[in-house]
């Protein structure tokens, strides 16, 4: 099979298959790559007609190689292991975006990207 490549917004260079695709499932349970559409298992290199790049694949290359500050990865942890913990004593809580929470860590912190 020849192989397929194309480019994501950010210029990043993608090979079009199942492991890219927005439809793939990944079952934990049985390590195995599931197709939503398709309705079954398919392989890491497996092309079809309905290929959609994944969200993850989309979003590659968005912070153009800067790297994220230490303080921030923990602050992420922090609320969501929080936010676990509240949900297992039966409060309310109202979850955040990843967007509101980098808004919220630049607001007392500054920047969420270390200065090179």
């Amino acid at each position: 099979m020849k192989k397929v490549y194309t480019k994501n917004a950010h210029g990043i260079t993608v090979k079009k298959c199942c492991a890219s695709c927005s439809y793939k499932d990944l079952s934990k349970a049985k390590h195995v790559r599931f197709c939503t559409q398709h309705e079954k298992e398919v392989k890491a290199c497996g092309l079809c007609s309905l290929w959609e790049m994944s969200k993850q694949v989309q979003l590659a290359g968005w912070s153009r190689g800067r790297v994220k500050r230490k303080e921030y990865l923990e602050y992420l942890l922090t609320e969501c292991e929080d936010r676990k913990t509240a949900t297992q004593l039966g409060l309310h809580v109202v979850v955040k975006s990843i967007e509101e929470l980098r808004v919220e860590f630049e607001k007392e912190q500054g920047s969420i990207y270390i200065n090179l």
